[in-house]
């Protein structure tokens, strides 16, 4: 059986949610993959595959002790897990961004939590609250006449909110739809059936999509290409950090380069021998 937080701590994460989706005017919306937009706003943001087996996301990577000052904090995600699991990664970091101001790693096993300690289920609760808002869960359990919840719905809400199997499982519980012995018998299967579940209904894998970027690394650098400020050179290597080429981007080297060419450099160096 889970241990849960108390009914004071669930109360006042609720709250922190609502008071969010607020400052977003995010309160009618199905989050989804909108949180990588609303986590720029308050990270420096690098996403990148670190494997299936890593953690999820890391917070406050700069290497520092402490962090706290920083005007922006930096978040890694880990794009080698599904895309429903990098969304929930995003709105757990970013209660520990709100709310706590210390360093911060995402295990693979986030959403087991028995072993977790009370502030990354309190994250883990906020990340609920904040992506399957209560009233907006009601409101689409509504729209596709949900009446008793089996893993066909569970997948479809799920799908629906982008988020993983597991985590609508348990919001389904928090807010009252299923009861305990729905959600543990529901929480039994595993991920290798999930996914043949989903294949059976068609519904989205929600693959990894193991891209990679550095906050916006890749602008910053074609613009000071474009001023003049760096070489194709030197735009080559920086963008090379989050796998991309200047051609991916339409950008070509139509300026001369200032630097002797390998023939040039051969010739004064026979000048000084």
């Amino acid at each position: 059986m889970l241990k849960e937080l108390n009914d004071f701590e669930i109360e006042e994460v609720k709250l922190q949610a609502r008071e969010k989706l607020g400052v977003c005017h995010k309160m009618n919306d199905i989050i989804g993959t909108q949180i990588f937009s609303i986590l720029s706003l308050y990270a420096r943001v690098i996403y990148y595959p670190f494997g299936k087996e890593a953690p999820w996301g890391f917070t406050r990577i700069s290497g520092s002790k402490n962090d706290s000052g920083l005007a922006k904090p930096f978040v890694a995600i880990n794009t080698s897990i599904p895309v429903s699991s990098q969304v929930f990664a995003a709105a757990h970091e970013l209660y520990h961004i709100w709310y706590e101001q210390n360093p911060d790693v995402l295990p693979m096993d986030l959403l087991d939590e028995e072993d977790k300690k009370n502030n990354e289920k309190k994250a883990n609760r906020f990340a609920a609250e904040f992506l399957m808002e209560e009233i907006i869960l009601r409101q689409e359990i509504e729209t596709y006449n949900i009446k008793d919840v089996n893993i066909k719905q569970a997948l479809r809400l799920a799908e629906l909110f982008t988020v993983p199997y597991k985590a609508m499982v348990k919001r389904l519980f928090e807010t009252g739809f299923i009861k305990s012995d729905k959600r543990e018998k529901l929480l039994e299967e595993s991920e290798e059936s999930i996914d043949q579940y989903k294949k059976r209904f068609a519904y989205s894998m929600s693959e990894p999509d193991n891209r990679i970027a550095v906050d916006n690394l890749a602008e910053l650098s074609i613009n000071a290409f474009e001023s003049g400020l760096i070489t194709f050179e030197k735009l080559e290597y920086l963008l090379s950090i989050c796998g991309l080429k200047p051609e991916d981007l339409g950008v070509k080297n139509t300026r001369k380069s200032s630097f002797p060419s390998d023939e040039e450099l051969d010739s004064i160096m026979e000048e000084d021998e």
